[in-house]
């Protein structure tokens, strides 16, 4: 057994220290006597953790609660405050050109992704996530004093990071999708202020792509032919929601009454 361990990172935020030797008091508290220090090389900081000496019979017992409690300890921060550090760093090194405050945004959305997913059943899958996490850390911990937090993330929690890492991928694809949506939208109201109102008002039913009906205030169909004609003559699957847009757009109405029975993304 070793009674001596030393956890590296580069992530030594006040935070991360401060829940360290918080939790870590805990075990003081219980009665175990622990040396503690801390040394730095670089950007990587080293916190070295030790049974004191005079531990007598309480030894053996001592070793085996102070691996089971860091092992603990560094599973929530590999859970936690490392896997949104990871997250920070991915975003900096693939997409260096987004603010700091839209990085933090995306973050924030990635990391709730990622636990909902586990949260969905119950809690149950978190639990097992935990764990999971948890056995591969104590066994680490069985035959090495030396735990380097990153590297262990990367290389022994593979599954986990490829789940971190896809749920990234999926929280900047949606805000770079929500963000071309928004500079469209912005572009058609451009349009359309420049545009002189054909008609005051618009009703418009879709009961299916194939059955779609304009009318103006007075019940009157707006349009009709042109609907039929792209209805029965285009080739392949008619986009009816790209036709309803543009239709819309050119004439212009100061307001639009839609009744659908699903709601399309126009």
């Amino acid at each position: 057994m070793i009674g001596v361990y030393t956890i590296g990172t580069f992530c030594w935020e006040p935070g991360i220290r401060e829940n360290l030797f918080n939790e870590l008091n805990y075990l003081v508290n219980e009665g175990i006597k622990l040396d503690l220090s801390e040394d730095q090389a670089g950007k990587y900081h080293w916190l070295n953790c030790a049974l004191a000496d005079g531990s007598g019979e309480r030894r053996p017992k001592g070793e085996n609660f102070l691996r089971a409690y860091l092992a603990n300890i560094i599973t929530d921060l590999l859970l936690n405050q490392l896997t949104k550090a990871l997250m920070d760093q991915m975003l900096k090194n693939r997409y260096h050109y987004f603010d700091p405050g839209i990085s933090r945004i995306i973050t924030e959305n990635a990391y709730a992704d990622l636990n909902r997913l586990y949260k969905a059943s119950n809690g149950e899958q978190n639990l097992l996530r935990h764990q999971t996490i948890y056995k591969i850390v104590d066994q680490y911990l069985l035959d090495n004093s030396r735990l380097d937090l990153e590297g262990f993330f990367r290389f022994r929690l593979k599954s986990y990071f490829h789940e971190v890492t896809e749920a990234l991928e999926a929280a900047v694809n949606r805000f770079l999708a929500e963000e071309e949506y928004q500079q469209f939208v912005e572009l058609l109201r451009h349009f359309v202020k420049l545009q002189d109102s054909k008609i005051e008002e618009v009703e418009l039913l879709v009961k299916s792509p194939a059955e779609i009906y304009m009318l103006d205030e007075i019940g009157h169909p707006v349009l009709p032919s042109q609907i039929d004609s792209l209805a029965t003559d285009s080739e392949g699957e008619w986009d009816y929601e790209d036709w309803l847009l543009g239709a819309l757009i050119t004439i212009a109405p100061q307001k639009i009454f839609l009744h659908m029975q699903e709601r399309p993304e126009v």
